[in-house]
């Protein structure tokens, strides 16, 4: 009985020792895989990012199209506005050359007939004889002397100005700053004026220089200079040529700044203070388009 124990304890002794030294199974760890619950919620998470940039990005489309536009009704602007500065350039300009013209042919008139001679037919002396000595008479009463008229004088006119006396290299130089603005080269032609306004401060041309100088700044759509320009030929120059042509630039300056208060101002000093001349039947049409603007 015994010996049959011992022989079981054995056996159960040596099978537990068997399975001791045996491996055992790995273990899994399912815990680190993610769930479908999750996955579904992080794809969802960036659809909705996507569809957040999507809009912006939309919007800054929408932003930059509203700017092209902007900018496109700017630039139609800023060329009507510089037509508008050529075209009245041109017309200016014209109305000038047609002065100019006028005024030559008078004078060439007038120097013709002051150079013709004013000489009079000589009197013929009488060719009868004396008549012979008689016998003394008495003396009658004496016969009224001739009444001698005198030549009527030309009634006077008034003294046209004298021109301006401008040596040959002032001229030139004024000249070349001319045709620089007139063929579109404005940045030649401010530079030239500006040196020209140094060198020959006191010139007959430089009210004319002052006045070129800031049409030049204004077709640069440099308003700040070109104001200070013209406003210089007011105040430096009052009783120049030019002033009423700056007073009428400084109120299309206004005009296209939205400021028709202050255009109003300096077209209406055109039209009072220099009348019948070409800028002030300017003045008149730009008041007129004001007023209807406003109505």
């Amino acid at each position: 009985m015994k010996a049959c124990f011992l022989l079981i304890c054995s056996v159960m002794g040596m099978s537990i020792a068997r399975a001791e030294s045996m491996p055992l199974p790995p273990v899994v760890d399912n815990s680190n895989y993610p769930s479908t619950q999750s996955t579904t919620s992080a794809s969802a998470k960036t659809l909705y990012e996507l569809m957040g940039r999507l809009e912006q990005m939309q919007a800054e489309i929408q932003q930059l199209t509203g700017r092209v536009e902007e900018q496109t009704n700017l630039i139609n602007e800023l060329k009507k506005r510089q037509n508008t500065m050529y075209s009245d350039f041109d017309e200016r300009m014209q109305s000038i050359e047609s002065k100019g013209a006028d005024s030559e042919q008078p004078n060439a008139e007038n120097a013709q007939e002051s150079s013709e001679p004013t000489s009079s037919a000589a009197v013929a002396a009488p060719t009868s004889a004396p008549p012979k000595p008689s016998a003394p008479v008495a003396p009658s009463a004496p016969a009224s002397a001739p009444k001698v008229v005198a030549a009527e004088k030309p009634a006077a006119t008034p003294p046209k100005p004298e021109p301006v006396q401008v040596d040959g290299d002032e001229k030139q130089q004024y000249q070349h700053a001319y045709d620089a603005l007139r063929n579109g080269h404005t940045s030649q032609s401010i530079a030239e004026f500006d040196a020209f306004l140094a060198k020959f401060p006191a010139s007959g041309l430089a009210n004319n220089a002052q006045y070129w100088l800031g049409e030049a700044y204004r077709v640069n759509q440099d308003v700040g200079s070109a104001r200070k320009a013209f406003s210089k030929v007011i105040d430096n120059y009052p009783g120049g040529a030019k002033v009423p042509d700056a007073l009428l630039k400084l109120g299309y300056i206004e005009i296209e700044q939205k400021n028709p208060t202050k255009a109003r101002e300096y077209l209406t000093r055109v039209t009072n203070e220099h009348p019948g001349t070409s800028a002030a039947h300017l003045a008149s049409k730009k008041l007129l388009s004001i007023d209807e603007a406003n109505r």
